[in-house]
């Protein structure tokens, strides 16, 4: 048998447009639903378009089966002519076969499941049969052909390389079979392994390729990456695998913003904060000096203060032992010192973490790294000197709430104002007409300026009148409401009477906790304290609105048609967060989720692979 033929002619795959998206949807719902129960309407809800446009691409629910099996058995053809190209050694040839029939991307479980379902049909069908019986009696002529040019009957085997071949054909069909009744169990690198141990088995003395088992590029390689100007899959937002990395890879290792310097004034001051499973502590010394450490008792492990702000005096004693610091962090004193036989007290102070004072804003990391955050936030330093950020004073308390949606979906609505007109009424009309989302550097902006129209809401219309000029300012400034992004989790907000920060700090895949607060210059006017309590009331109506359009897009994340690729041109702050993301989690430029248990391994290969690069 000639191994260049034996596969018919098909359709094959369309990759782009409406036609190849109907054919994905039909084999979702397919291996979801089953082939009798599947209908027009379904693959229409299933890609997200109407019944309409699938009767314009397809006349009848025939027509798109036919095409949708010719373009799985495409698939098919086109791996294994690939394998199949250069048969001059058949060791390869085998081995490059078990690649591409066990290759992620087309051993799927809604693949598989859609072969077999036609497959069954096929009896009844002469069309699916062609397609169907074709693909299988091709495949097993050229592997029978390849047993038989490495087992002639010489005498160098004992075995029928017909009932070698056909043992090691249903050896792969089984695994196909498996990934169809039971995915989860399934893994197609330990599958390639066991069809490469049968071929070491029972072709002894044939060389083996010198190809190294790689699960990891393996699970890379069955993912199909999202492009440079797509959104992040709706996986990175449910994930509690990403989770763990996000939290270890971003909000350890990032510079996280804590306070300001007018939160903690005197010696013993402190405050506290918590992200990524670490807790922190900032406390100004006797020396006037502010220090970080990990808000973790060297005794146990408890909480050495724990309310988030307070004054401790002047020691920081831990609640549970009475273990007693300094605050230069040093251990001062332990009870019942003489049960601690060899404790080398000098060794056992909390350990400091890193800090760096910016404008007056505090920043800690609990990890080391390279950038500082005066490197991070240089392009837009002197674009804030004007507000005096570093002499303002607290503006009431912090506030703090829970919201049930991920952390990401917070930063995706606030790095876009395309919303506004749509969603907050009040902003559009304080500024709407004018809002720009922009870059300075790497550095998310967002502008808009105060107008003159009139406002339907009272605290726009009042903030309007009542806002005070403000010659200090730069001329931009005076009206002018900024937003400057901090990656990964922060903005920091000048309005003309104030300024202020909020962040998210991730809980879990589907709970943040939003963090904030708002500073002043002291001595203002009550012209001055008036607007500043207007632009609060209009912040707390647009917060609340926000929060109902954050739901409905966690809620989206967990159905079947989350989009990807539909920004507008004034969303790039969105498509700038998620490529940053994805530079520094490269698994979350991946469409799909790679098998449990897999993501943090997968993720580590692409960030070295992406070094190497």
């Amino acid at each position: 048998m000639n191994l260049k033929s034996g596969f018919k002619t098909v359709i094959a795959p369309a990759s782009l447009g409406r036609r190849a998206q109907l054919i994905e949807a039909t084999i979702e719902v397919i291996w979801r639903e089953g082939l009798s129960r599947l209908t027009l309407a379904k693959v229409a809800r299933r890609a997200g378009l109407s019944t309409s446009i699938v009767n314009f691409y397809f006349n009848t629910k025939e027509q798109l089966l036919l095409e949708t099996l010719q373009s799985v058995a495409a698939e098919f053809e086109q791996a294994v002519e690939q394998a199949l190209k250069d048969p001059n050694d058949p060791i390869v040839t085998l081995h490059l076969l078990v690649d591409a029939m066990l290759d992620p991307k087309l051993c799927t479980p809604a693949r598989a499941a859609v072969w077999y379902a036609f497959m069954g049909e096929s009896q009844a069908r002469d069309d699916y049969n062609a397609t169907v019986r074709g693909r299988e009696l091709a495949i097993r002529g050229r592997v029978e052909d390849l047993f038989v040019r490495l087992c002639p009957g010489d005498g160098s085997s004992v075995s029928d390389p017909i009932a070698l071949a056909r043992a090691f054909d249903a050896l792969m069909d089984s695994f196909w079979e498996q990934c169809m009744m039971a995915p989860e169990s399934v893994d197609l690198e330990e599958a390639r392994r066991t069809c490469l141990s049968y071929l070491a088995s029972v072709l002894p003395g044939k060389p083996t390729p010198n190809r190294a088992p790689d699960p990891i590029s393996s699970e890379v390689r069955r993912q199909a990456v999202a492009t440079s100007n797509g959104m992040l899959s709706a996986w990175t937002y449910t994930s509690a695998e990403l989770f763990e990395i996000e939290m270890s890879q971003l909000f350890r290792g990032q510079w996280l913003l804590v306070g300001h310097v007018a939160d903690v004034v005197a010696p013993g001051d402190y405050l506290t904060f918590e992200a990524g499973g670490e807790r922190a502590v900032v406390v100004r010394g006797e020396d006037n000096q502010l220090r970080a450490f990990h808000n973790v008792c060297r005794h146990r492990g408890s909480r050495v203060v724990p309310q988030a702000q307070g004054n401790c005096g002047h020691v920081l004693r831990c609640p549970f032992h009475g273990w007693t610091y300094g605050l230069d962090g040093r251990l001062k004193s332990i009870p019942r010192p003489q049960g601690f036989a060899g404790l080398d007290q000098t060794a056992n102070g909390l350990v400091a973490l890193e800090i760096e004072i910016w404008n007056g804003l505090i920043f800690t990391r609990f990890e080391p790294g390279e950038c500082s955050v005066a490197e991070q936030l240089a392009p837009i330093n002197a674009r804030i000197q004007c507000y005096r950020l570093v002499d303002m004073i607290p503006l009431g308390e912090p506030y703090q709430t829970e919201v049930n949606y991920n952390w990401k979906f917070f930063h995706d609505v606030d790095n876009e104002g395309y919303h506004v007109p749509a969603a907050h009424p009040a902003l559009q009309d304080l500024y709407g007409r004018s809002y720009r989302d922009d870059f300075i550097g790497d550095i998310t902006v967002s502008t808009a300026t105060v107008d003159e129209h009139p406002a339907r809401s009272w605290s726009v219309a009042r903030y309007k009148s009542l806002l005070p000029d403000f010659p200090e300012l730069s001329l931009e400034s005076r009206r002018q409401w900024l937003y400057v992004g901090v990656f990964p989790n922060a903005v920091i907000y000048f309005y003309p009477e104030k300024a202020g920060y909020y962040m998210s700090v991730p809980c879990s895949p589907g709970t943040t906790r939003v963090i904030g607060r708002e500073y002043g210059l002291p001595g203002v006017s009550r012209a001055v304290r008036a607007a500043q309590y207007l632009s609060s009331r209009i912040d707390k109506m647009t917060n609340l609105e926000d929060n109902a359009l954050v739901q409905w897009l966690q809620e989206a994340a967990r159905t079947s048609v989350f989009p990807l690729d539909n920004l507008s041109d004034i969303e790039a702050g969105v498509l700038r967060f998620h490529q940053r993301l994805k530079k520094e989690i490269p698994v979350m430029s991946l469409v799909h989720s790679p098998v449990p248990g897999a993501l943090a391994a997968v993720n580590q290969a692409m960030r070295s692979s992406a070094a190497r690069d």
